[in-house]
């Protein structure tokens, strides 16, 4: 048999020890976009058996957690297919952004996601419960317009200039944590 062997162990020794490192990580992520729901355990199984499946494919010269949110979304979007009758459900919009979140940067997952409950903790009531009735509730911006008695515009507006501030306040968090 040809060489590299011992190269073959040690590359699959590191990603099990980049793999099993940030476990933590990816298990936020999932339940982040699942929004806490109790199969964020199955999902980040089924996130680690495609990971392994796909370990060839790694270019261990490049940030492994990037590489493995991207199958960790994937997990979740196909888990979220099936789970789609679900009230309980985020929106996809949301789950992007929330996605777009985590993989902006490598700031450690544990980390974005307190300052995004930070952030949400500072909201007033009303924007609170707009942000909960149009992510959460999967309420349409029409539905919430009438119950409110605005405009879909209007109310398309308001949840833009929240999610503007909440991005805002992560950032601002994050550096003040961070630096």
């Amino acid at each position: 048999m040809g060489g590299g062997g011992q190269e073959d162990e040690d590359r699959t020794n590191r990603f099990i020890a980049l793999l099993t490192a940030h476990q933590r990580d990816l298990y936020l992520y999932i339940n982040t976009l699942l929004l806490g729901d109790s199969s964020t355990a199955d999902v980040l199984q089924n996130t680690n058996l495609e990971l392994w499946k796909q370990f060839k494919q790694f270019d261990d010269t490049r940030a492994f957690l990037p590489w493995a949110y991207r199958f960790a979304f994937n997990q979740v979007r196909a888990f979220r297919k099936s789970r789609s009758r679900s009230r309980l459900v985020l929106t996809d919009n949301l789950v992007e952004l929330i996605n777009n979140i985590y993989t902006r940067d490598d700031t450690p997952a544990d980390a974005r996601l307190s300052a995004l409950q930070m952030c949400l903790q500072k909201l007033d009531a009303p924007q609170f419960q707009l942000i909960r009735d149009r992510y959460v509730d999967k309420m349409t911006v029409q539905t919430i317009a009438a119950r409110l008695g605005g405009t879909a515009n209007q109310i398309s507006a308001r949840l833009y200039r929240i999610r503007q501030s909440l991005s805002r306040c992560i950032r601002e968090t994050l550096a003040t944590e961070m630096g």
